[in-house]
C-alpha cells in the first residue's frame, strides 16, 4: 500500500511508519527508515493526492502501447467524426450504437486471420509509406487491407442500399463518378480530380494511366474472400485497370518495376487529399486509391520531426 497522503505535510508520514504498522520485520524497518533520501523528500516536500495522480498519469501516457491506444482512438474520431459518438477506455462507440475494442486480446493471428479479422489496432498497425516507391515493400506488408468493416458500415451505409443513398455525382476528369459523400470522401475525390487536371496539363501522357476510370461503387467481396472491398462503401475508385494491373493477374517477374512505373506525382495528389494506393501493397493493387484519412495523418504525424 502506498504512504498516506492528505493536503498537509503533517499527513505525509515517513514510510517506516507504515510499514511498522504492516508488520514488518524490524531489521527491514530499520533498513528503509534509513533512507535519508525518502524522509528527507517527505520532510521538505508538500505532494497531494492531486500531484501523485498527475505524475502517474504522465507516466502511463509515456508508455508506448498506452499512448498508441490513445492516439489512435483519437485519430479515428477525429478522421470520422460523423461515424465515432465516443472515446471509451477499450475502443470506440459508433454512431450506430456499435461498439468496437481496440484490442481483440485473443491468440496471436495469422496474416491471413488478421485480413479476416482485425481489431482497431491491427488496422492502423502497419503504417503507411508516404512518398516515392523505391523498394519491394516486405511479405504482408499491406498497410491499409486490414479494415474493420463495422466500423466502415458506420461511417458511410451498412449495405448496398443504404450507401447507394450516400452517393453523389463527383466530376473527375473528363468523366462523372459517384462516391460517398459520408466524411467528407466525395469533397476529396473532387479535390483529387481539381489538382490532377493541372497535372495532366504539364504531363498529358499521364492521362492515358488514369482513363478510363474503371469503377468507383460496386457491393463486393475481395476476390477469393469474405471480406468486404472498400468499393462497397464507394470510396475507392480503380483508374484505368488495363493500364495498372493487379498481383493475382501478374504473370510477370518485376513488380517494383509496376510500382516505380505508375507516376508518382499522381500518387502524391491523391495522398494529399487521404487517399492511399494500392501501389504500396505487397499483394499490389496498382490501379486502386481508397479514402483513408486516418492512415495518411497517421503516417504525417509519425513523418513530422521531433519538437
Amino acid at each position: 500500500m502506498l504512504p498516506s497522503l492528505d493536503s498537509s505535510a503533517k499527513g505525509l508520514r515517513p514510510l517506516e511508519t507504515h510499514i511498522s504498522h504492516a508488520g514488518v520485520a524490524g531489521d527491514a524497518r530499520e533498513a528503509i527508515a534509513g533512507c535519508a533520501l525518502w524522509n528527507s523528500f517527505l520532510a521538505s516536500r508538500k505532494r497531494t493526492l492531486r500531484v501523485v495522480l498527475t505524475c502517474l498519469a504522465v507516466v502511463l501516457l509515456s508508455c508506448p502501447a498506452w499512448a498508441d491506444k490513445t492516439s489512435d482512438l483519437e485519430l479515428l474520431r477525429r478522421c470520422y467524426p460523423e461515424a465515432v459518438k465516443s472515446v471509451d477506455p477499450g475502443g470506440l462507440t459508433l454512431t450506430d450504437g456499435v461498439k468496437l475494442a481496440y484490442h481483440d486480446n485473443g491468440p496471436p493471428k495469422t496474416p491471413e486471420e488478421t485480413l479476416d479479422h482485425p481489431s482497431l489496432e491491427d488496422m492502423l498497425a502497419q503504417p503507411y509509406p508516404l512518398g516515392a516507391v523505391t523498394r519491394e515493400p516486405a511479405p504482408e506488408f499491406d498497410p491499409g487491407r486490414r479494415r474493420v468493416a463495422a466500423f466502415f458500415k458506420a461511417v458511410y451505409g451498412h449495405d448496398a442500399g443504404e450507401v447507394k443513398a450516400n452517393l453523389t455525382a463527383v466530376k473527375f476528369l473528363s468523366t462523372t463518378v459517384s462516391f460517398n459523400a459520408k466524411n467528407g470522401a466525395a469533397k476529396a475525390l473532387q479535390a483529387v480530380g481539381m489538382d490532377l487536371e493541372e497535372l495532366l496539363r504539364a504531363h498529358p501522357e499521364y492521362r492515358a494511366r488514369l482513363l478510363p476510370i474503371s469503377g468507383t461503387f460496386a457491393w463486393r467481396k475481395v476476390a477469393a474472400t469474405e471480406r468486404l472491398s472498400m468499393h462497397s462503401f464507394g470510396a475507392a475508385i480503380d483508374v484505368n485497370a488495363k493500364a495498372n494491373t493487379y498481383w493475382r493477374w501478374y504473370k510477370g517477374a518485376d513488380p517494383l518495376g509496376l510500382r516505380t512505373a505508375f507516376p508518382a506525382r499522381v500518387v502524391e495528389i491523391f495522398e494529399r487529399h487521404g487517399f492511399i494506393w494500392g501501389g504500396k501493397w505487397a499483394r499490389f493493387d496498382i490501379m486502386h486509391f481508397e479514402y483513408r484519412p486516418e492512415l495518411i495523418a497517421k503516417a504525417r504525424k509519425d513523418a513530422a520531426p521531433a519538437p
